[in-house]
């Protein structure tokens, strides 16, 4: 495909707090996310509307359930995201760069062009734009980054990427 439309580039190195807002976003996705919902709303429900009925065992497995994804699981996330930023401080930044052919990706001179239909998923969620290139590999964009091109690369998403294959966008 002839590229005719205009490149849209964006330079970005994810600090700790995106990392682990990404971490948090793909750790309650789906099922996982739904199944926590109904678990953590359905603890507090209880407590709220049987705290008379219930005896202290009741009463402390109720709040470690809560506890549990409320406190202790994003708790959990940060330390590994402060890691995965320090260790992407000795790396280059990460180039993106959306034209009409596909997405060109470089770090330090390495990297590749994926075509449109290689792409798994564009997202926009939490303040930052999430590429899909498969199952297990995403590259984070903070939508600051975008600027005045935020409006533009929405555009060149939807037309190239299928609904299914883009959220938020």
């Amino acid at each position: 495909m002839q590229d005719t439309g205009k490149r849209l580039k964006f330079t970005t190195k994810p600090t700790a707090k995106e990392l682990w807002k990404f971490s948090m976003i793909y750790a309650n996705k789906g099922l996982r996310g739904g199944v926590n919902l109904i678990l953590v709303g359905g603890a507090a429900f209880l407590l709220l509307t049987r705290w008379g009925l219930l005896d202290v065992a009741q009463r402390l497995l109720l709040f470690a359930v809560i506890f549990l994804f409320v406190v202790w699981q994003p708790a959990i996330l940060y330390p590994k995201a402060l890691r995965q930023a320090k260790e992407l401080e000795k790396q280059p930044p990460l180039v993106l760069e959306f034209a009409e052919d596909g997405v060109t990706v470089d770090q330090g001179g390495q990297g590749g062009q994926i075509l449109w239909e290689e792409i798994g998923k564009i997202e926009i969620v939490g303040g930052m734009v999430i590429v899909y290139g498969d199952r297990t590999h995403a590259s984070l964009i903070p939508r600051a980054v975008m600027g005045e091109d935020e409006e533009a690369f929405r555009q060149l998403v939807r037309e190239k990427l299928p609904k299914a294959r883009r959220k938020g966008v």
